[in-house]
Order: structure tokens, then C-alpha cells, then sequence
């Protein structure tokens, strides 16, 4: 039989957790403030394309050191890759764009979306042979063109498409590793492919005067979305500090914009001339739009038009899969999502 004192005890330490439950959201165990609960933590950042410019000036810069976190950045291919090895546990972290996380959820649902890290509306670009005879889009028709199944080369290639009064069936879409686009294109088994600007760029010097590259700014924007692992502990007690520390990095990329440039020409390894013009369409932010959420959506539409996911009743809650109060409690006014 419990004692008078032990019910008591009971009791009072019963109505502090029911307490604590009714105020917290159920994945926000650690603590949003203060410093990170990952002090001396070593964390892995995976990253694709160009997303990486807040995460290489905290490395650079130390603001990842300051906030007691050892962090690896992982340079992939493209924003998917990084995302898979993300969820499969071997990156804390990732930054991706959109399409990977919509044919992924809500199939699996042990990732979060922290906040995105940049916006960039004229990456996706179509690069092409001019000894095929191609010049201006409607000299797409009838050719062969690499793509990556279902990640943004390929809605960009379907946009462009339609803008310029071709239909999907107009080419033949060639699906390839991201890895072979550029000897393919070089053998000429292919005659371009659609890519983001950084291997379109790399191709584009390798064909020299023989590379035509076509672009339409607006037509399809880029997310750099972070996302983690909402199942592992050690993973959201290193997300505030890894918060603060792009945050810091966007303040001096604001402030510093030439000596942020020619950090990220450096250790990315990327010509002036390009960085530049990545400076120029690329929106550097640290933030969590509601925006975000309706673009997604668009593209959930084109996964499922184009048959790559299940069509359903209506597209999932991505909502659901966001954690705005780790952003909120460093900066609330980064986060202009609602979420009931």
C-alpha cells in the first residue's frame, strides 16, 4: 500500500508531467533556447547542388564551433541523394529541395522540416549540343534529354516544355544517375539534359563553343530545405544551435556580400563569373515561408499527373511534417507559417 507522503509525491510529480505534455508539441523534447543540447556534438550536414552557402560560412567563418558543434558538411550530387542518406541515418542533417521530400511522404514520416536555407529561381537549366541541330526549344522536338526521374531538372524540363508549346511526348526522356549526364552528353548518346546550374555550368565549359544553355528565370524555384530526423534525439539537440549558426551566417552574408562570395568561390571551387550570377538569382535566407508549403503542393500535382506517386483523394498535410517552433523560439519573425 503506498504511504500518505508517497501518494503525494506521486501526485504532484503526475500533475507535472500532464503539465509538461500540454505545452509542449510531442517530437519537441529538447530545449529551444540557450545553448545547443549537442555540446561537442559532431554532426553531418549532406547537401546537393549549390544549397550549401549558410552552411560553408558557419563552417568557414566558426559560427558552428561557437555554438559547440562539430560539423561536416557532405558535398552529393544532387539534393535526393542527400536526402536518402539523411534518412538513412548516415547525415544528421540534410538540405534538399522539394521533390525528394514529396516522393517520400507520406510513405515515411521520420523526418521534419526545420526551415529552409535559400531560395534560387533560375537554377534548374537545359543544356544542349548545337552540332544536334538545337538552337532555340522548338529544336527540342524529336531529341533526346537526360533527366533524373522526378527531381527538379525534370518538372523544370516539363515546364519549359509547355511554355514553349512542346508536350512531354515531344522528346525522349533519357533517365540516368546523376552521375552519368555529363560523359553521356559528351559520347552524344544524348543530345542535352536538365539539370541544376552547377552541373549544367561544368558540362557547359566541357562542350565550350558547342553547348547551348537555356534558362527561364521564375519558372521553377529551388528550395534549399533542411530536414532531419525527427526520431532521433541527438539530432533535434543539435538543431538549435545549427539554427543559430546559419543565422549568423546570413548576417554576415548580408553585410559582407564580396568577402561571402569569394568564401564560397573558394571552397566551393566555383569561377567569379558563376558565383556572381548565383549571387544575383539566389535568395539567401534563413526562414520558414508559408510559401514554401503552397510550392510543394504544385509539385505533389506534377508527381502525380506524370505517375510517379499514387494518385490520392487530395495531397498530404506537409504541414504536418514541419517543426517551426526550433526557428520561432531563436526568431519568430523567420517563420511566417501557420500551423494549427
Amino acid at each position: 500500500m503506498i504511504s500518505p507522503p508517497a501518494m503525494t509525491r506521486f501526485v504532484v510529480v503526475a500533475a507535472l508531467l500532464l503539465l509538461l505534455l500540454g505545452s509542449c508539441n510531442r517530437r519537441e523534447e529538447p530545449a529551444l533556447t540557450g545553448r545547443s543540447g549537442g555540446e561537442g556534438q559532431t554532426v553531418t550536414l549532406c547537401h546537393g547542388s549549390v544549397t550549401n552557402i549558410l552552411p560553408r560560412i558557419a563552417l568557414e567563418q566558426g559560427y558552428f564551433k561557437q555554438e559547440g558543434l562539430s560539423v561536416v558538411i557532405r558535398e552529393m550530387s544532387d539534393g535526393k541523394l542527400a536526402f536518402d542518406s539523411m534518412l538513412k541515418g548516415e547525415c544528421n542533417f540534410a538540405v534538399t529541395g522539394a521533390p525528394p521530400i514529396i516522393s517520400t511522404y507520406p510513405t515515411v514520416t521520420t523526418f521534419t522540416i526545420l526551415a529552409t536555407v535559400m531560395s534560387d529561381d533560375d537554377s534548374a537549366r537545359i543544356i544542349a549540343r548545337r552540332d544536334r541541330s538545337i538552337t532555340k526549344p522548338a529544336d527540342l522536338r524529336g531529341k533526346r534529354i537526360g533527366v533524373k526521374k522526378g527531381i527538379i531538372g525534370h518538372f523544370f524540363l516539363d515546364v519549359f516544355m509547355m511554355k514553349h508549346g512542346l508536350a512531354p511526348k515531344d522528346v525522349t526522356q533519357v533517365f540516368l544517375d546523376t552521375e552519368q549526364f555529363k560523359a553521356a552528353l559528351e559520347r552524344g548518346t544524348i543530345d542535352g539534359f536538365s539539370m541544376t546550374d552547377k552541373m549544367v555550368s561544368a558540362a557547359a565549359r566541357k562542350l565550350g563553343a558547342n553547348a547551348i544553355v537555356f534558362s527561364e528565370p521564375g519558372l521553377s524555384v529551388i528550395h534549399g530545405i533542411l530536414t532531419t530526423r525527427s526520431d532521433r534525439l541527438e539530432n533535434l539537440r543539435a538543431a538549435p544551435g545549427l539554427l543559430r549558426a546559419l543565422l549568423r551566417a546570413r548576417q554576415y552574408a548580408h553585410e559582407h556580400p564580396a568577402a561571402a562570395k569569394a568564401l564560397i568561390a573558394r571552397t566551393a571551387n566555383i569561377p567569379g563569373t558563376e558565383i556572381d550570377d548565383i549571387w544575383n538569382r539566389t535568395t539567401i535566407e534563413l526562414s520558414l515561408p508559408n510559401t514554401l508549403f503552397i510550392a510543394m503542393e504544385d509539385q505533389y500535382n506534377w508527381q502525380v499527373q506524370r505517375g510517379f506517386i499514387p494518385s490520392t483523394v487530395q495531397p498530404p498535410n506537409y504541414l504536418n511534417i514541419v517543426l517551426p517552433q526550433y526557428l520561432a523560439a531563436i526568431d519568430p519573425d523567420l517563420v511566417t507559417v501557420i500551423k494549427h
